[in-house]
């Protein structure tokens, strides 16, 4: 029997619940969750699941999977507790990760130490779209990336998943930010103690491929993605388009290579997870960045929030606080 443990089952974590109660795997499934409400909240889309636990210690001591969709300012003293009580291993860590370089540093030593493989939840680069992308890209030289974002996009919170997209598609992990600046007003998140704004981006890979970050108006029907070298050019788009979207259930994005258009439905978070988990068990292995390979992309975008933040609203962080 391989046990896997959900630890925080509010908003993203309970999405990762209904897709998992989907692995094709006999599996044991254990929730940790002190929020009342957002117990309520998951019991009432999945009423047929009722394996919760206010805390750590209660679940089973040794967890072949654990997924953990905590806020990001408390995940590292959670990784803590859990690995100073439970065997564990292979964990799934929600983005944004954490709030500052040194607690990556930490617990990446941590998990070298303990033998835990890890990974982080920037689930582009899973997408059937994006692999598709990636199936007909030309690097053979300079590529710009351009992403353009809809109204509901928050680059404090989503830009790692971009970045991420970016360096799965170029094969390259080592980029640097080259601007960055915040186009909203700063906002406090609906988590305590955190923030959310806006902005544009542009970073660049050591190959010398692009990615600009661009968007944020009501004007922007949902994310898509240019693609273009003087070889090729490629449009995609994750799915938000009216016309072909007649049912919000039923996503349908597009990859445009010249006048070649293939179709391809968007896979939700909560049909997504499942496929980690049976890849885990099947290979020790799963299609999303390691722990090693997001903290170098975390730590240059914290530096650039930081840096922006500070040049733009006055205000210094030693942790950013985003989740």
């Amino acid at each position: 029997m391989v046990n896997v443990c959900v630890i925080g089952c509010g908003g993203v974590g309970r999405r990762h619940l209904e897709a998992i109660l989907k692995v094709k795997y006999d599996i044991n499934i254990e929730v940790v969750e002190p929020n009342i409400e957002s117990i309520k909240s998951t019991k009432e889309l999945l009423p047929d699941f009722n394996n919760y636990f206010n805390k750590i210690d209660d679940v089973s001591d040794n967890i072949d999977i654990c997924l953990i969709a905590t806020t990001a300012n408390v995940r590292k003293q959670i990784i803590v507790e859990l690995l100073s009580k439970k065997s564990v291993k292979f964990i799934i860590l929600e983005k944004v990760v954490f709030q500052s370089e040194d607690d990556f540093d930490d617990v990446i030593n941590l998990f070298e130490k303990m033998g835990i493989k890890s990974w982080v939840n920037c689930h582009l680069r899973a997408l059937p779209l994006y692999k598709k992308v990636k199936s007909v890209i030309d690097l053979s030289e300079r590529t710009f990336f351009k992403y353009y974002h809809s109204h509901g996009f928050k680059l404090s919170t989503s830009a790692i998943h971009v970045l991420d997209l970016f360096c799965y598609l170029c094969n390259d992990y080592n980029i640097e930010i080259e601007h960055m600046n915040i186009t909203t007003d700063i906002v406090e998140s609906k988590h305590k103690g955190c923030i959310e704004f806006n902005g544009n981006l542009r970073a660049r890979s050591s190959k010398g491929h692009i990615l600009s970050i661009k968007g944020g108006n009501k004007e922007t029907m949902g994310e898509y993605m240019t693609t273009v070298n003087s070889k090729l050019e490629i449009k995609s788009s994750e799915g938000d388009n009216p016309i072909l979207n007649k049912n919000p259930d039923d996503k349908i994005g597009f990859v445009s290579v010249g006048n070649d258009i293939t179709y391809i439905p968007y896979v939700w978070q909560s049909s997504l997870t499942n496929s980690y988990i049976n890849d885990i068990i099947e290979k020790n292995d799963c299609d999303l960045s390691t722990l090693e390979h997001s903290a170098k992309l975390h730590k240059i975008m914290l530096k650039s929030f930081r840096n922006s933040l500070k040049e733009n609203y006055n205000r210094e962080v030693v942790d950013c606080p985003i989740t």
